[in-house]
């Protein structure tokens, strides 16, 4: 009847050769009891890679995730062709910093017992930044700060000994690792002070901004214990024109910016923070027209010490210190000029490599990373673009 009913309908000669081919191959597997067996695939093996030697050019994005926010990761991306080179898993709002050398990454990051909930556990991931492969882990205080990625909020001292770890319970504090000893060797109590900002002349000292307008400074001895803390006098009004948390660092000299444009130049090589230079980046008509820093990690310096480029918007008022960029603006620092004028591409994020030869930078409301070649006083050359860096990425590293 199947049969009548198909040879009378749309479907043609063809069904009914194709039905009767099937007919027949069930016939005959039912006349030998056995039933056609798909050849057995290959077992899978999981192995470790190595990136390739020359592949030096990478930079690390930090992406927290915030959709599904204990499931965080840092995304490896090759800068030239835009390809992702690897990630690794950062867990709850994890936050991470490289060694000197670039070998190692270290990642402070939360695992909760239960995926979303259950026991705490906070620690310090060692990643080998060859493979992106996990070395070991450190167990940190159970209070690490569970913050938008920055960063000041994981540093390594400049002896490399050390790994400091921003706090909050609020209270915040920060926890001293000791990578050679593999364990948390002290806690270092900074009430109202946050963030990290190492002096590359000493081997273990510190600086943080706090929020009296103060800069201190914190000396720790070859165990991690301190041995000296001082602050200097009243260096901003946080509530007149706050300094944005984001610093560049060239050795011992750091740069901060103001909400509304200040640019100040810290010397923190000695046991108490030294203003080297203070200038505003905008003049009257700009200030007129509202011109304004915004972003995250919103300005860089190239390595040099030459330029500055930060992410400006006009039209600022109070609050809009987070908007991203509608343009860059470079400035070189030998004569408190600006120099170039570009579009933002709403560039929330930015960093020059390590090398001076790239201008990084995150899109704040499409997720996009743009690569550009760098070759000073604000020339700037398309080389890649990737057209989602991350689903909430506000920082990234230049690994060369």
């Amino acid at each position: 009847m199947l049969m009548n009913r198909v040879t009378r309908g749309r479907a043609g000669p063809k069904l009914v050769f194709a039905a009767g081919l099937l007919l027949a191959s069930l016939s005959s597997q039912a006349a030998t009891g056995k039933a056609a067996v798909a050849p057995e695939l290959p077992a899978e093996t999981l192995g470790v890679t190595v990136l390739a030697p020359s592949q030096t050019e990478r930079v690390y994005v930090a992406d927290i995730a915030i959709n599904h926010i204990q499931d965080g990761r840092i995304r490896v991306w090759d800068p030239r062709s835009g390809k992702l080179l690897g990630m690794i898993s950062a867990g709850y709002v994890g936050n991470f910093t490289l060694s000197a050398n670039g070998e190692e990454l270290y990642l402070a990051t939360t695992h909760l017992s239960r995926g979303s909930r259950g026991e705490r556990t906070d620690v310090l991931e060692v990643h080998d930044t060859s493979t992106l492969g996990f070395k070991h882990e450190i167990l940190l205080p159970p209070k690490r700060a569970q913050a938008l990625s920055y960063r000041g909020l994981v540093r390594t001292t400049a002896n490399g000994r050390f790994v400091l770890v921003q706090n909050a319970t609020p209270a915040t504090s920060i926890s001293v690792v000791d990578l050679v000893q593999r364990k948390t060797v002290n806690e270092v109590q900074t009430p109202g002070c946050w963030g990290l900002l190492p002096s590359a002349g000493h081997a273990s000292r510190f600086a943080m901004l706090c929020g009296d307008g103060k800069v201190a400074t914190v000396t720790l001895d070859e165990a991690g214990q301190v041995i000296d803390r001082q602050a200097t006098e009243k260096l901003f009004d946080a509530d007149a024109d706050a300094w944005f948390h984001h610093a560049e660092q060239l050795g011992d000299r750091y740069w901060f910016v103001s909400f509304k444009g200040m640019l100040t130049e810290l010397d923190l090589g000695g046991p108490v923070a030294v203003v080297k230079s203070t200038r505003s980046l905008v003049n009257a008509q700009q200030k007129a027209a509202g011109w304004r820093p915004g972003g995250y990690q919103l300005f860089s310096i190239d390595p040099a010490g030459r330029y500055l480029v930060i992410g400006m918007h006009d039209k600022g008022t109070e609050g809009s210190h987070k908007r991203p960029a509608k343009q860059l603006w470079t400035f070189d620092l030998s004569t408190g000029q600006r120099v170039a004028a570009v579009p933002g591409h709403q560039t929330a994020s930015l960093t020059l490599s390590r090398n001076g030869r790239r201008l990084q930078a995150l899109d704040g409301e499409t997720g996009a990373m743009r690569v550009w070649q760098w070759s000073g006083a604000g020339k700037l050359k398309p080389m890649a673009t990737v057209k989602l860096a991350g689903e909430t990425s506000l920082l990234l590293e230049s690994h060369d």
